[in-house]
């Protein structure tokens, strides 16, 4: 019998495959256990529920994930001008990244 060559990528997609079906299965394990603790958690609290309602109230679309005001950070950005290191032109904050794409593209092309 014969058997195949053991290669850097065999070993490698190997153990990568071991890392990612572990990580799929305590993934499972987590979000089932989690699952189960809230099915059979069946006391009702209410504190609880208040904070949940205040919560689902407070909800405000003009705030980010960290409850400051969406708004203001664009002005921020759009307010603020940044120069760029492969043409050396200032751009406003809000256009700094389109502009480093293209600009970059050009550079490429030539």
């Amino acid at each position: 019998m014969t058997e195949a060559q053991v290669t850097y990528r065999t070993l490698t997609e190997s153990l990568l495959n071991d890392m990612i079906s572990k990580i799929i299965k305590q993934q499972i394990v987590n979000t089932y256990s989690d699952y189960m603790s809230m099915e059979n958690n069946t006391v009702v609290d209410s504190q609880v529920d208040q904070l949940l309602i205040n919560f689902n109230q407070s909800k405000d679309i003009n705030r980010d994930i960290f409850g400051q005001d969406k708004t203001k950070l664009k002005t921020n950005e759009t307010s603020r001008y940044f120069s760029c290191e492969n043409c050396g032109r200032k751009i406003a904050g809000g256009r700094f990244a389109q502009h480093v794409n293209k600009c970059l593209e050009r550079k490429r092309k030539t």
